[in-house]
């Protein structure tokens, strides 16, 4: 049974691209009392994006949260949305291995991977793409962080994205991530 983390936050917030983004949103949190826990924030493309966990404080309101955004909204053209979070800190995913795809662009490369990974209930924890012209060819390139199952066989995996990618024409490699202890 998923339990809601009563004062965690995943708040998404995406808008074109220019200065004061990540200080505008972060100075929301800062004077609301609010403690950033985790992110990830990119430009793709001219679009800012970011995904925020957040801790509030127990007295604050999501409702009021939500509405000191507002200035952000109109100043900066953002999209801000706030959801409380769902699961317990204890299931969070942590990527055990990394894949490389490399090859000629072509529609489906994303979906066909992904979806031999799905097959074999491989949680993908990050994933970045990017398409590179290059020589008058045009080059894809994803990484994908993945959690494994317990029990699941790696040879067996390393063979299936092999397979898939002689079939594609494009190089799929998988590697254990290494962890280090601080």
């Amino acid at each position: 049974m998923m339990k809601t983390r009563q004062n965690s936050l995943v708040i998404t917030a995406i808008g074109n691209d220019r200065c004061g983004i990540v200080a505008g949103v972060t100075q929301v949190l800062f004077e609301a009392g609010c403690n950033l826990e985790d992110s990830s924030m990119t430009l793709l493309e001219g679009e800012f994006a970011m995904i925020l966990v957040v801790e509030m404080p127990p007295e604050l309101d999501l409702s009021l949260l939500d509405k000191h955004f507002d200035k952000v909204r109109k100043t900066l053209g953002l999209e801000v949305v706030l959801k409380r979070m769902i699961l317990e800190k204890s299931s969070v995913s942590l990527p055990s291995h990394m894949i490389s795809v490399y090859g000629a662009d072509q529609p489906g490369i994303v979906y066909k991977v992904t979806h031999l990974l799905a097959e074999k209930n491989v949680n993908i924890t990050d994933v970045n793409t990017k398409r590179v012209d290059e020589k008058g060819a045009s080059l894809y390139m994803m990484v994908l962080e993945v959690e494994l199952p317990s029990g699941l066989d790696q040879d067996s995996l390393k063979k299936d994205l092999e397979v898939l990618g002689k079939n594609l024409s494009i190089k799929i490699t998988l590697h254990p991530i290494e962890t280090l202890t601080l």
